[in-house]
């Protein structure tokens, strides 16, 4: 799972402990819809197959649907491309929620924010408008907006029908209000959900290093060089090692770039060092193990795997952005570097050169370790 569909399941988990609950969700992905349906038999789930033909991409649905409606997917997915995807799905959301709205809830949220930049619309906002009856709605945004592509214009327009809006760094909440003033009542921050009890359980499972002579470095992320650039990686690791550094990194997540980048990696000839794991369920005791947790991203709105490497008490290198700043301490518990090819490899040579700085790292982050436990789940009662 990415980033927000695992902060949604860990606020899921946490709410499904309360009896007094009846918790509802509208799945776009089947995946999705098996594993939160795993948390509880209380949780009602609608994971309608004609959503899952406009949401979700073509590796899921390859992976996913059966032959038949892989072929309806593609046949749906042709359509899109002849009139566009928004027009589709808009008209899609608007004939398919005549009868939904027989369903009335206290509460509904939309928990992913479409993408202006790229005239992405990824539905959420406007089934929640669109399809639901509910006393409250609330609209959740998981990314910088000046990256996203908001402007005034677009958060007057878009959420002038929500009576809460969300964002996940105190960074974005400001951002938010500083182009909508008028909204400022309605903007409240939630920081993303993290089970620090789970993180810790799952990390203790396997050490997956066992046989470790060298330094590890472990990234987990979505594999897109657009946000994420992993391609910083390769570049990074070519210089280290033509410096003679010794090291594996492990990259673990999956992406529209990943075999563009394993087979790069083979022609820079550093695929005995890089070491592209694909999807883990499981990535924590591969965080756990490390020696350091990098983050290459261009952009990111909280950065979760961050907050979850320093919970299990590894250090992080990171590029600087905005919210990376209220987790992160510089030369405390990780190093927080310019936000550029250039200064992160720096930052990693740092690593070999200085031999006692990733030994006071780690110190540091067993000295201090990071408590995030209930912060994210009084902050949404709040809101409520």
């Amino acid at each position: 799972m990415g980033g927000i569909a695992n902060s949604l399941y860990n606020l899921t988990s946490e709410l499904s402990k309360n009896s007094e609950l009846d918790l509802s969700f509208l799945c776009f992905n089947p995946y999705l819809h098996k594993k939160f349906q795993d948390l509880s038999s209380k949780i009602t789930i609608y994971s309608p197959l004609a959503l899952q033909y406009f949401f979700i991409d073509f590796e899921e649905a390859k992976k996913n649907l059966k032959p038949h409606h892989f072929f309806v997917y593609l046949l749906i997915k042709t359509i899109s491309k002849i009139v566009g995807r928004n027009t589709t799905r808009k008209a899609f959301i608007k004939y398919f929620y005549r009868g939904f709205t027989k369903f009335h809830f206290d509460i509904a949220i939309s928990f992913s924010n479409d993408i202006p930049r790229t005239k992405t619309n990824l539905g959420c906002n406007d089934i929640l408008e669109n399809g639901i009856t509910s006393k409250k709605k609330i609209a959740w945004i998981h990314n910088d907006l000046e990256e996203l592509g908001f402007s005034r214009d677009y958060i007057l327009s878009r959420y002038k029908g929500f009576d809460t809006v969300v964002n996940v760094s105190n960074y974005c909440k400001v951002a938010f209000e500083e182009l909508a003033p008028e909204f400022k009542s309605k903007s409240h921050l939630i920081h993303n959900f993290i089970s620090e009890g789970d993180i810790l359980k799952k990390a203790a499972i396997e050490n997956p290093f066992q046989k470790k002579s060298s330094l590890t470095f472990v990234t987990v992320a979505r594999i897109d060089n657009h946000q994420k650039r992993i391609d910083r990686i390769l570049k990074i690791s070519k210089k280290l090692i033509n410096k003679g550094h010794v090291f594996n990194w492990y990259i673990i997540g999956d992406g529209p770039d990943l075999n563009n980048l394993k087979d790069e990696s083979k022609t820079l000839n550093i695929d005995q060092q890089l070491h592209f794991l694909g999807f883990k369920e499981n990535p924590y005791p591969y965080i756990k193990n490390a020696d350091c947790l990098v983050l290459s991203s261009a952009f990111e709105a909280q950065g979760m795997v961050l907050t979850e490497s320093l919970i299990l008490e590894t250090p992080v290198i990171t590029t600087d952005f905005p919210a990376a700043k209220e987790f992160v301490k510089h030369q405390v518990n990780g190093i927080i570097s310019e936000n550029s090819t250039k200064s992160l490899y720096s930052s990693l040579e740092c690593i070999f050169t200085q031999g006692d700085l990733l030994l006071f790292l780690k110190k540091n982050c067993k000295q201090n370790k990071l408590k995030h436990s209930n912060q994210a789940l009084e902050e949404f009662k709040l809101i409520l």
